[in-house]
């Protein structure tokens, strides 16, 4: 009887170390290395919350959408681009499946997309920011584009999704042709080249070569002076769950743990023009840019 209790003992405790099985698959990540280090802590806090491991390929954002909507190479559970077009693109050639987390619903509207298919994680306004040694006016972008600044306005490249953004707007509210003619302003202003990045941009501003240029805040230019344009003009990084996910469960899980982490509040603040707009604008804003000569 005692050898029979033994038997059942030794069975139950590999019944219980069999009910534990192998560990989860990895949730498999395409992110780009924009936010390298920050995105790659927050994934560890979601493994060391959830037990959920995490494996990310790092790649450009518009390459990784582009991998993701032709289901090239490793299969995708979850998409975090750096900026709207490309999570809008994938979003629009069926590449993503809707988010399935209460975390979505807390999202501001203007930064998720109407079919639940993409959230932000994070938001860059921009804005115009000018040098300490020149008086702050209260302009705007159309004056940017007046007389008066003419060799003082600094622009980063077009190619940086953020300034295509900010073209998306402008075409959506005033029409191609409109915005083009403020946009030829602004390259005609210009007191050098469009700059590579954001950062030489704010060299060239804390340098004084230049006393004005359009910007996104927070980021290069914690010692220039930024001010609000007439609009709340955004881009957004965003995550997504993908469409043929191998683990569709954990993905929903992931993306509604980073939309809680992350999550933005514009209580008291102007509201922010829908992100999705600048997505769907993209390649107008591209072809307006290098029309008008900003390249």
């Amino acid at each position: 009887m005692k050898h029979r209790l033994g038997v059942l003992v030794l069975c139950a405790f590999f019944v219980v170390a069999c009910d534990k099985g192998p560990p989860p698959p990895p949730v498999v990540v395409f992110a780009t290395g924009e936010d390298g280090d920050a995105l790659s802590l927050l994934l560890e806090d979601f493994t060391d919350d959830t037990g959920i491991p995490v494996a990310v390929e790092w790649g450009t954002s518009a390459d990784n959408a582009h991998k993701l909507i032709n289901k090239s190479g490793t299969p995708a559970d979850v998409l975090i681009t750096d900026n709207v077009a490309d999570i809008w693109r994938a979003a629009d050639r069926g590449a993503l499946r809707p988010i399935v987390s209460e975390a979505f619903d807390l999202v501001h509207a203007s930064l998720k997309d109407p079919d639940r298919e993409w959230a932000a994680v994070d938001v860059r306004f921009l804005t115009i920011s000018h040098a300490h040694d020149v008086r702050p006016l209260a302009i705007q972008l159309d004056d940017l584009g007046s007389p008066e600044f003419s060799g003082r306005v600094c622009l980063s490249s077009p190619d940086l999704s953020i300034n295509r953004s900010l073209i998306a707007y402008l075409i959506d509210e005033r029409g191609v042709k409109e915005a083009e003619r403020l946009v030829r302003r602004w390259v005609k202003n210009l007191a050098v080249p469009p700059f590579f990045s954001e950062a030489e941009l704010a060299a060239a501003i804390r340098s004084g070569k230049c006393d004005y240029g359009i910007v996104s805040w927070p980021n290069e230019f914690e010692d220039a002076i930024p001010f609000p344009t007439d609009r709340r003009y955004v881009d957004i990084s965003a995550a997504g769950v993908g469409r043929h996910a191998e683990s569709p469960e954990a993905a929903q899980k992931l993306v509604g743990w980073i939309l809680n982490k992350r999550r933005m509040d514009f209580r008291g603040e102007p509201e922010p023009v829908f992100a999705g707009i600048a997505g769907w604008r993209d390649e107008d804003a591209r072809l307006l840019a290098e029309r008008a000569g900003y390249r």
